[in-house]
């Protein structure tokens, strides 16, 4: 919300707060540390990384907050290393091999965010290409292209039996 200082009223403003992209990103990124949680054994590492890497991935895609896509990358991150992978929410003695599944959760997030960027300038109102000709429009075309211009005459002239001297050719 803001105001407009020339007439002195609120104005709404068209996008969500960060703070509130963050705040729905968290509840996400907890649903599905949860959800990975209840499908895959504490072993399955690659399974858990893989619920949470779509979570993320689908935040950005209908987050156009970049902020908000990489404070909620983060946080997935963080809990995955530090609950689902670690146990007790330690983040310092995790193994080595937990910290190589957040990069996937950064691509999963540039990809949900370059998806995003793309659908956007495809939206984008601009020049758009002709119409293409209805049915009514094309057929006329063929007729003009098929239509002759002016009577065919064969060339070069010749002289037939009620012109004149049969095989004689005349001057057109």
């Amino acid at each position: 919300m803001g105001v407009d200082q020339h007439r002195g009223v609120g104005t709404r403003d068209d996008g969500t707060p960060t703070g509130i992209s963050v705040a729905v990103g968290a509840v996400l990124v907890v649903g599905a540390a949860l959800l990975a949680a209840l499908l895959f054994p504490p072993d399955e590492l690659p399974g858990r990384a893989l619920v949470v890497a779509i979570a993320l991935g689908g935040f950005a895609r209908f987050v156009p907050d970049l902020r908000a896509v990489g404070a909620v990358t983060v946080l997935g991150a963080m809990t995955f290393v530090g609950f689902l992978a670690n146990e007790f929410g330690e983040l310092v003695g995790a193994p080595a091999s937990a910290w190589a599944y957040p990069a996937g959760f950064g691509f999963a997030a540039g990809l949900g965010a370059g998806y995003r960027r793309l659908r956007t300038y495809a939206a984008a109102p601009g020049p758009s290409p002709a119409p293409a000709p209805t049915a009514s429009a094309r057929t006329a075309q063929a007729r003009a292209v098929q239509a002759p211009t002016a009577p065919a005459r064969p060339f070069p002239p010749t002289v037939t039996p009620s012109d004149g001297e049969p095989g004689r050719r005349q001057a057109a």
